[in-house]
């Protein structure tokens, strides 16, 4: 049984109050200070002390491998906050045992716009990670492990040979989410599963005292993969799970340390990046009709899309876009795909109860949801207008 254990690095721009009397002021959509105090914070406490640990694994233990996504507004982020961080992760990269994901390069919902705003960021991305870091990606990852048979078809066009999906029963028809599949639609596409359940101790039952299995230790943990049936187990997180999501007190970090070694000692446990996991036996086809996410209990667009107020402001985003376009103005186009960042739909979640409600509220900075749309409505009816001025 080989881990394949991902992690994903992402920050939006979030959005300044942009009020109604601010229309045609001039003024930014984006609270550049804001958003770059945030990133420090989480720096501080996770991406410094977790990418160190995970740097001192991987001299620790040759077998231990991993993989990262990274988007483009992290990087831009970064680069000002703390570029100490890109140094970081061009050592692990070096090491030659860390495999680099291509995705949107806005963590945007591109896949749901007319051509050709998909195919642009993703290719915006991959020039990113090839400037920065040297690397080709082989494996597409889709904004909130988004997936569906249209999207491998994508992915097969344009020469990637793998990408990830949510392992859900939903599609699984009794299978397990603990092998490599091939896509039904491009058979040349191998699909990689995330196993929600292992992966959601870690990232949401972690640090809970009223989990039936607190606390959670490195060995448990490794003997709970190493009595999982299959060939690949993937383990597919937010990076802020360690310091963020679960401050170091929890002992998040000392828990990621300490997983090499446990793995070690079960015997039947080794190491996979999504790249190394895309030469394990098919089990076969793999088909998602309609679009699975790794995002709330159903699984779908929900998350994102679920409400009347996201569809309106998406539909509205989708309209200005082909506005934006027409103008030819980079400067127009950049801020509307800022705008397009999926975390602002989120943002304006209504529905859903328990476990979901709460991971919303807690990504947002909002009020209520209502203020999020309106303040998201604001700034994108303020650049439509600029783009209709350049239009006249």
């Amino acid at each position: 049984m080989k881990i394949v254990f991902y992690a994903h690095l992402h920050q939006p721009w979030r959005l300044a109050r942009f009020r109604y009397l601010d229309l045609g002021s001039g003024r930014s959509y984006f609270d550049v200070e804001r958003n770059l105090a945030i990133f420090r914070r989480i720096a501080e406490q996770c991406y410094r002390p977790a990418m160190g640990r995970l740097y001192e694994s991987l001299e620790r233990h040759p077998e231990f491998r991993f993989s990262l996504s990274i988007t483009g507004t992290w990087i831009e982020q970064a680069r000002e906050a703390a570029p100490d961080l890109i140094e970081q992760l061009r050592k692990l990269v070096g090491t030659g045992r860390v495999a680099l994901l291509a995705e949107t390069y806005y963590h945007s919902l591109a896949f749901l716009v007319p051509p050709p705003e998909l195919e642009e960021e993703v290719a915006l991305h991959g020039r990113l990670l090839q400037d920065t870091f040297g690397v080709k990606p082989a494996v597409l990852r889709m904004t909130e492990l988004a997936y569906s048979d249209e999207l491998a078809r994508f992915g097969a066009s344009h020469g990637y040979r793998g990408m990830l999906a949510e392992g859900w029963e939903g599609v699984l028809g009794g299978r397990s989410p603990t092998h490599r599949y091939t896509s039904s639609v491009a058979t040349e596409l191998s699909v990689l599963l995330r196993h929600y359940r292992l992966s959601d101790d870690v990232g949401f039952r972690f640090s809970s005292k009223a989990w039936s299995e607190y606390p959670l230790t490195s060995e448990k943990y490794a003997r709970w993969i190493a009595s999982t049936p299959g060939d690949l187990v993937g383990i597919f997180l937010d990076f802020e799970t360690f310091g963020e999501h679960h401050p170091a007190s929890t002992g998040i970090l000392e828990f990621l340390s300490a997983l090499p070694a446990a793995a070690a000692r079960e015997s039947n446990l080794g190491w996979a990046t999504v790249e190394d996991a895309l030469t394990s036996p098919s089990a076969g086809p793999f088909s998602a009709p309609v679009t699975l996410s790794w995002a709330d209990q159903n699984r779908d667009l929900g998350a994102w899309l679920g409400n009347d107020l996201q569809r309106s402001a998406f539909e509205a985003a989708k309209k200005a876009g082909l506005l934006v376009r027409r103008t030819g103005d980079t400067q127009l186009l950049e801020r509307w795909r800022k705008l397009l960042t999926s975390d602002h739909f989120y943002y304006m979640y209504l529905g859903g109860h328990g476990a979901d409600l709460g991971v919303h509220q807690y990504f947002s900075s909002y009020g209520s949801p209502y203020d999020a749309y309106a303040n998201y409505m604001n700034a994108l009816t303020d650049l439509r207008d600029r783009a209709l001025e350049e239009l006249r």
